[in-house]
């Protein structure tokens, strides 16, 4: 802190008011304090200040929460190769063009309103459009101070979880987030964000995070080879979608080349193997389960056991509703405790991540719903503050759990799944085993641990 903030020479010509245009602009209100410093700071706690949004009051509800994929990796732009930091000139020139709305919350004038923001942010994007057509993006441009550069968030519906590292499947979208884009999505949906704020206010919030999205994954288009961006960015944008491109959203730079030297054929794939090649040092959360690359598909170190029921459910992992019809019927959130040893257990989060053709509208989710494209994900550990259902399984029975998920095609199949395994409301043993997951935070995440949240729990 004090070397990022205290170190350089910099004054303070006078103090910052109040009033609506200081809370709707950061980048003027705080332009004495040096950008690279603020930048820095973020990025050295990435994991917290992305976590005040998406775990925050902001993300609290479907209408809410349906502006994100259900599963996505968020990358953080080096400050080296931040032209808003590197350039003054720059800087100088886009900074009026970066106030938020919400400030002002006149129903009446919404849309008037609305239309004023949304000239200055795309008269903003064709400059930054500008500015980075004149070198290709590099590996370099990726930062990689610390486990805080890789992170994955998690979509259930209505709530969203945040963790280090890379976890999962590689995912349809990537977030590519700079200083300008990650100022903005904290000071409009963490600093300015008013919980009671009336229906303008709200909506407001939603329909500028909904750009501040399309934002980051076209940054992470700058990555990809050229030519590939286009599709890339209409599969991201489907059907209804393809309107948003049309109205809402910049164009994209389908000229600049790229320096990382993907290849035209699934570069998306190509980017996620080299970027946990390189970064493996700083990936907290390598994921051998979701993206098992050799026979082994189990995490190193662990119990013989959990080393056998790993290597079982790693059949699970990454399998499509299409393939594994079980999908369909599992809730968003399941737990899965593991007994092994002498009363020794493992908790796993078995999350089934919804597909949709896009998630650039506010409502009419169920009609880019994709049910056939859900995927499930598992990983060691509680990926979620709102668990749906617990299953309890011996390490020696994993093979017959997934083997009966598996083999289920109907509603039949899970409740056979339920009835053997499952620990519903009704079960005499229930708050044994829901206490149990608290102390197994306290054990395993004592910094972090909780109470997890029942409301949302199901009796399948």
């Amino acid at each position: 802190m004090r070397e990022l903030f205290l170190a350089g020479d910099w004054q303070v010509a006078e103090l910052p008011g109040y009033g609506a245009q200081r809370r709707a602009n950061p980048f003027e209100t705080f332009a004495a304090i040096p950008a690279q410093a603020r930048y820095r700071f973020m990025l050295d706690n990435a994991e917290y200040f992305v976590r005040t949004f998406i775990r925050g009051p902001v993300c609290r509800g479907q209408i809410a929460t349906d502006v994100i994929r259900d599963h996505f990796w968020t990358l953080f732009q080096t400050p080296e190769q931040d032209r808003y930091l590197t350039d003054a000139q720059y800087r100088s020139e886009v900074t009026p063009l970066l106030a938020l709305p919400g400030q002002l919350d006149d129903i009446a004038g919404l849309w008037s309103l609305w239309g004023t923001y949304m000239e200055r942010l795309k008269r903003y994007e064709s400059l930054r459009r500008q500015a980075y057509a004149e070198r290709p993006a590099e590996w370099a441009d990726l930062w990689s101070g610390n486990d805080n550069a890789l992170l994955t968030v998690f979509r259930q519906h209505d709530s969203a979880a945040v963790r280090k590292g890379l976890v999962g499947a590689v995912p349809q979208t990537l977030w590519w987030l700079d200083f300008p884009l990650f100022e903005r999505t904290y000071y409009q949906l963490v600093v300015n964000f008013d919980v009671f704020g009336n229906l303008s206010h709200q909506l407001q919030t939603r329909l500028y995070f909904d750009l501040i999205r399309n934002g980051a994954e076209q940054n992470f288009l700058r990555l990809l080879p050229a030519g590939t961006r286009q599709a890339i960015l209409d599969g991201w944008y489907e059907n209804s979608g393809q309107l948003k491109l049309w109205l809402a959203y910049t164009e994209i730079d389908g000229q600049t080349p790229s320096a990382l030297g993907l290849p035209q054929h699934e570069p998306i794939r190509s980017f996620a193997a080299h970027l946990l090649e390189r970064h493996a040092a700083i990936n907290a959360r390598p994921d051998p389960l979701n993206r098992c690359r050799s026979a082994h598909c189990h995490r190193p170190g662990v119990a013989r056991e959990l080393q056998y029921a790993e290597q079982t459910l790693s059949r699970l992992a990454g399998q499509r509703a299409a393939s594994l019809p079980v999908v369909l019927e599992l809730p968003e959130a399941s737990l899965l405790r593991i007994e092994y040893g002498e009363g020794r257990r493992e908790i796993y989060s078995l999350l089934r991540n919804r597909a949709h053709s896009n998630v650039a509208f506010i409502f009419g989710e169920q009609l880019r719903y994709q049910p056939a494209l859900d995927a499930l994900t598992l990983y060691p550990g509680v990926l979620s503050s709102y668990p749906n259902f617990l299953f309890n399984v011996r390490a020696e029975e994993v093979p017959a759990f997934v083997a009966a998920l598996e083999q289920a095609r109907a509603g039949a199949g899970l409740a056979a799944v339920v009835e053997r395994w499952g620990i519903r409301r009704s079960h005499p043993e229930f708050w044994r085993y829901f206490n149990d997951l608290s102390a197994w935070l306290r054990e395993t995440e004592p910094l972090e641990a909780g109470v997890l949240d029942m409301n949302r729990y199901q009796n399948l």
